[in-house]
């Protein structure tokens, strides 16, 4: 979808970013969307993709100084809203989005999470996700909630900085999480069919071959035999 009015001055060329935004609650309309993104720049193009609790955007956009200076020095998410997002340059393919998803820690909140003491004083006075960012070296958050419970979803560049978030002395349990994989579906009974007729072939085939061999080897063994009488007689002529 191209937005009117935009007219991209020669000063702001500069700021034009095609961007890709992960986790936007799927709750929020397509204007509220544009109204939060007003807070970054300027929109020119956009599309949508609603994915279960969330929707994917990308964007085509001015940022504004501030926001562009983040964009270029990759950080790996923003504030949208009240909440952050996940954001990644627009023509990155999807398995390079992924691979920002390999190495995750997974953390079991309370139900009062928001309000517990701990989310303010978490270690030493600082707050959970200051603790998380700063300290531990996560680079993006995801807040879940699923079957009822709440969970937290911390990203990290590279596998040191994992270990060193699981040796941390935390108050709430955090576990070493993988991003989901495709599932193969299971072949069906006309597919496992086809495979035991190709097996059966292949057995056959391989039979037949030895089969025919051995009828050969017999064949050529009764010649030589049927030679021999052959061979001592003109064996006692020359003699």
């Amino acid at each position: 979808m191209t937005i009117n009015n935009n007219v991209i001055h020669n000063s702001q060329k500069g700021q034009v970013r095609t961007i890709m935004i992960y986790d936007i609650p799927a709750a929020w309309s397509h204007d509220a969307i544009l109204e939060h993104l007003k807070s970054w720049g300027q929109v020119l193009e956009i599309s949508f993709k609603t994915q279960h609790k969330y929707q994917s955007v990308w964007t085509k956009m001015i940022l504004k100084p501030t926001t562009d200076m983040d964009f270029v020095m990759r950080t790996w998410q923003q504030k949208l809203g009240d909440g952050l997002v996940r954001w990644y340059p627009g023509h990155w393919k999807l398995r390079e989005r992924k691979a920002r998803e390999r190495f995750q820690v997974k953390f079991s909140l309370p139900e009062d999470w928001k309000s517990n003491l701990l989310a303010f004083s978490y270690h030493e006075n600082q707050s959970f996700e200051h603790i998380l960012s700063h300290e531990l070296k996560g680079r993006a958050f995801i807040h879940l909630k699923v079957h009822g419970k709440h969970q937290l979803i911390a990203y990290f560049e590279i596998h040191e900085h994992l270990l060193r978030c699981m040796e941390f002395s935390h108050h709430w349990k955090p576990t070493i999480s993988t991003p989901p994989t495709k599932k193969i579906p299971p072949k069906s009974n006309k597919d496992k069919k086809t495979y035991s007729q190709q097996s059966k072939g292949k057995n056959l085939g391989k039979s037949l071959s030895s089969s025919t061999c051995s009828r050969n080897k017999s064949n050529t063994q009764q010649k030589t035999d049927d030679m021999r009488p052959l061979l001592l007689k003109l064996l006692n002529l020359l003699v």
